[in-house]
């Protein structure tokens, strides 16, 4: 049952996702003029890649070189821009007090103020389907880190927890500021917003 209502979810994403223009077909939009059910089937499928990270895209006819295969409107993209259409965010980020923090520290934050929103975010559709958790290096513990065996891979592993731990404080005052709910402070939930904006979705 729970599976069901998964594929129902998700099913209203797509739905929602080709309302807003996003769509997989490369022919002009405006000759299909009835209501899409689906931003996706003429050139992609969602299909489930357990050894390459869950749920992905996956081609449903052979694509060439170049070819276009999904259409995004600027409008619909998570951006800095459009973020910072809430006055609140806007006001916080663009005080020179955080001017230190990188691109990608902003968008982490931005992100987790959006998700503190709940279902009032313009992107929730969006954001109720993004993975739980990643397998990245700094969300490791140190008894995973050690169980590493191998010195350098070890090193490797403490310079990026020792990294992600330094982002996060750096972060903080912007977080405290926004007055984020407090499980969306955590360092855990740093890592899984930074690794949002690093390593798979389409923050720009």
């Amino acid at each position: 049952m729970e599976d069901a209502g998964q594929d129902e979810g998700f099913e209203r994403f797509l739905k929602w996702a080709a309302n807003l223009g996003i769509s997989d077909c490369t022919t002009n939009l405006s000759l299909h003029p009835q209501s899409p059910t689906s931003c996706l089937g003429h050139s992609l499928t969602v299909s489930h890649f357990p050894d390459a990270g869950g749920r992905g895209l996956a081609a449903v006819r052979d694509i060439k070189k170049g070819e276009l295969v999904l259409r995004v409107p600027k409008s619909v993209l998570i951006t800095r821009d459009s973020l910072l259409k809430d006055d609140k965010l806007c006001s916080f980020v663009n005080n020179n007090i955080y001017s230190s923090l990188s691109p990608t520290q902003i968008l982490a934050v931005c992100l987790l103020y959006e998700m503190g929103k709940g279902k009032s975010s313009w992107w929730y559709p969006y954001l109720i389907h993004l993975p739980r958790s990643y397998d990245v290096l700094a969300s490791f513990s140190e008894f995973e880190m050690q169980a590493l065996q191998v010195d350098d891979a070890i090193w490797t592993a403490e310079k990026a927890v020792s990294k992600a731990k330094s982002e996060w404080k750096e972060a903080n005052s912007l977080m405290d500021g926004l007055k984020l709910k407090p499980q969306l402070l955590t360092f855990r939930a740093w890592i899984w917003a930074s690794a949002t904006v690093r390593y798979s979705y389409h923050f720009h």
